[in-house]
């Protein structure tokens, strides 16, 4: 019963952390909307269209949808790597280590508090959306679905966050090389171009956005590519797990938290 409570107060905690700063919300709301705005206007919806068969009209929404997989997913990897740096660097890494619950709980927490913010940011693009046009209100449905679709990846680029906050705590501050690898994944990966060589699904979304794109198109159910999607998350999540613990009993018996 301790751990579930402590479970709950931790993410009362994160959720009161997340609406206390309405700057920060702000700003990520401005960002979130302004990538979205990039994607209207350079965004070529008729080669989604094409390429799965479909409606042109229902392009736009093979579009969103992979926009949805990265944003979900780029929200897990800063956030677990973020919260890492930032512990460390504030000394609270050796308090909640101390704590009831593993440091690997405390940190996957805060994304989940992360990922409902999410939710309400997509739920304010799908209605602007709908106001100018580029998807019908039918579609709304399926794409709050399609994120029940992302919590694989989502646990998968957490793994990939820890292993990025693992090297923050060997080279004490990893800076904007988060920022580039989440802009990197955005532009060559399948969350705007399609027919991608098959090693791509070696990135946790990535398979995942085929999957619900296929299913929005109804093509045939790929049992293997879920597969593939399924352990791409879970050894990620593994590798995520180890390099982090890894560089933790490292750092404890080279280093010195305090010299963050």
């Amino acid at each position: 019963m301790k751990y579930i409570n402590a479970l709950k107060n931790s993410f009362i905690t994160e959720l009161k952390i997340l609406f206390r700063y309405k700057k920060t919300l702000a700003s990520e709301i401005i960002v979130f909307l302004a990538i979205y705005i990039g994607i209207l206007v350079f965004g070529d919806t008729n080669v989604f269209s094409n390429f799965y068969h479909v409606k042109y009209t229902d392009g736009p929404v093979l579009l969103l949808i992979g926009y949805i997989f990265w944003s979900f997913s780029n929200m897990a990897l800063g956030y677990s790597s973020s919260v890492v740096s930032s512990d460390a660097k504030t000394g609270l890494l050796e308090v909640k280590m101390q704590g009831i619950l593993p440091y690997s709980i405390l940190t996957f927490i805060p994304v989940l508090v992360t990922i409902l913010e999410s939710l309400l940011l997509l739920f304010v693009v799908c209605l602007i959306s709908v106001f100018i046009g580029f998807i019908s209100i039918s579609s709304i449905p399926f794409l709050l679905f399609s994120v029940f679709l992302t919590f694989p990846s989502i646990v998968g680029m957490y793994g990939f966050g820890l292993i990025l906050g693992g090297l923050a705590l060997k080279e004490k501050n990893i800076g904007q090389f988060v920022s580039i690898i989440s802009g990197i994944l955005l532009f060559t990966t399948n969350t705007f171009i399609v027919n991608l060589p098959y090693y791509i699904y070696i990135i946790p979304f990535t398979s995942g956005i085929d999957i619900c794109r296929k299913f929005y198109s109804n093509s045939n159910f790929d049992f293997k590519l879920v597969l593939v999607y399924l352990l791409v998350c879970i050894i990620w999540l593994i590798a995520g797990l180890l390099t982090f613990n890894y560089f933790l009993k490292k750092e404890r018996l080279f280093g010195s938290f305090d010299n963050f």
